[in-house]
């Protein structure tokens, strides 16, 4: 076998193994500007914690009787608290809007667990409560003393007695337990993407 003839001493003796590589790595600059890869996923293993404190402060915050008459403001401060809470978890990523509505919707899924069951309880409480069924009848005879149309005050009273039987009452804390969580994950969900745009913002300034 013939011999291989020796490198000339100016040929590099071996490649570095970034030659072979494609493509945009931890170290490749486009423009002067260094690339750094940004993941998409949130780890939910850590975005749990923060979404569930975020999600019960709120709900604490619209069953207090006073403070719940900025039960919006509420919502929407849990969802950007889901944000920041996460960004405290992960240093260092970017979350976007579609991250921060994510956030902030597992905000709003936990705060409407803490509500519905408090709901649920101040329905079943008042229901039995003779107050309760004195301020129905009340307000049945108003309406019915405003409206002296005869088909008026017939629907009036059978809705009355709907409420007053058991499968009414039922499907009335179904239906506004419905309302409740679209409107809690609608505005937590909003919240989240506020509070992730607000700190894209904050990162451009710097």
């Amino acid at each position: 076998m013939p011999a291989v003839p020796p490198l000339p001493p100016s040929a590099p003796r071996e490649v570095p193994p970034a030659a072979y590589s494609v493509g945009p790595g931890p170290g490749w600059t486009q423009g002067g500007a260094p690339y750094a890869p940004q993941g998409s996923a949130i780890q939910w293993d850590l975005a749990w914690k923060g979404a569930l404190l975020a999600g019960v402060g709120a709900a604490i915050l619209t069953a207090i009787p006073f403070v719940s008459i900025g039960c919006c403001l509420w919502m929407l401060g849990a969802g950007v608290l889901s944000v920041a809470m996460y960004r405290k978890q992960v240093p260092g990523t970017v979350i976007t809007p579609g991250m921060g509505m994510k956030l902030g919707a597992l905000a709003g899924v936990f705060g409407f667990m803490v509500n519905a069951v408090v709901t649920v309880l101040s329905f079943a409480v008042f229901r039995s409560n003779s107050d309760f069924r004195r301020a129905m009848q009340e307000q049945m005879e108003k309406q019915m003393a405003n409206n002296p149309d005869p088909k008026v005050q017939a629907m009036v009273q059978h809705f009355m007695d709907w409420m007053s039987s058991p499968q009414g009452a039922a499907t009335f804390v179904v239906l506004m337990l419905i309302v409740l969580g679209v409107v809690f994950i609608v505005i937590t969900a909003a919240g989240g993407a506020l509070g992730a745009s607000m700190s894209d913002r904050r990162r451009e300034f710097r």
